[in-house]
């Protein structure tokens, strides 16, 4: 059986309201599903189904965050229910889910795609430099997801808008939503400039204390999730 064959085959369980299947495979085995970043703490996925297609089923075997890149029309069903729930996301919405095993249709004529951040383990990383203290509120951040896990702040910053210096007391993970140009002045190293594309993150291990500016000429749009 071919690869086609069976996203096919999915795409029409999805149209007909039909069981899932008893198989599943893990969410990094899943042909949607795309690795960025693997370590004790963090999986990023880069997620893409194409218009009318539909990932297999798969295991997310920890919670995690996601955010969509761009707006979506989707149909999900969990493994051992018949049920078919509709996921109707706006671009840049984020949402947080427990440990999961399901699938997911693309119903709409467009690709949907969004990064899933995968929490592995917590930030248990202490240097002795650094040690742990509540976040600083960035200028220009929103809350978005907070647990006992994670937090998620979404960042909004016009041309020439800073958040100012902040500090976040655990490893964290920055995602552009939109793409834009930003200057990273990070302490004690000197200041750089990233050009991000949408759903391309920055990720830093451990305490640290940063600001954001927008050197761009558009409005650049991400989220920050900080471990607790």
């Amino acid at each position: 059986m071919t690869l086609w064959s069976v996203l096919l085959g999915a795409v029409i369980w999805l149209a007909q309201g039909a069981p899932p299947p008893a198989y599943s495979i893990p969410a990094i085995r899943e042909p949607h599903h795309d690795v960025k970043l693997e370590n004790r703490y963090v999986r990023v996925l880069d997620v893409t189904v194409p218009p009318y297609d539909s990932t297999l089923i798969h295991i997310h075997e920890n919670p995690y965050v996601y955010v969509s890149i761009g707006p979506a029309t989707l149909k999900a069903q969990v493994l051992g229910s018949s049920e078919f729930s509709d996921l109707i996301l706006k671009d840049g919405e984020v949402r947080f889910s427990p440990v999961v095993t399901h699938r997911v249709g693309n119903i709409a004529a467009t690709p949907f795609r969004n990064i899933t951040i995968q929490i592995q383990g917590r930030d248990d990383t202490q240097p002795a430099n650094a040690p742990a203290a509540a976040p600083a509120k960035a200028n220009g951040s929103s809350p978005v997801v907070d647990n006992d896990l994670i937090t998620v702040d979404r960042l909004v910053l016009d041309p020439g808008e800073s958040t100012g210096l902040h500090t976040h007391g655990r490893s964290s993970l920055l995602v552009a939503v939109h793409e834009g140009a930003i200057r990273l002045d990070r302490e004690p190293t000197p200041a750089i400039r990233l050009t991000m594309r949408p759903g391309e993150f920055e990720w830093h291990t451990g305490p640290v204390s940063h600001s954001l500016t927008n050197v761009g000429s558009t409005r650049f749009q991400a989220i920050e999730v900080v471990w607790k």
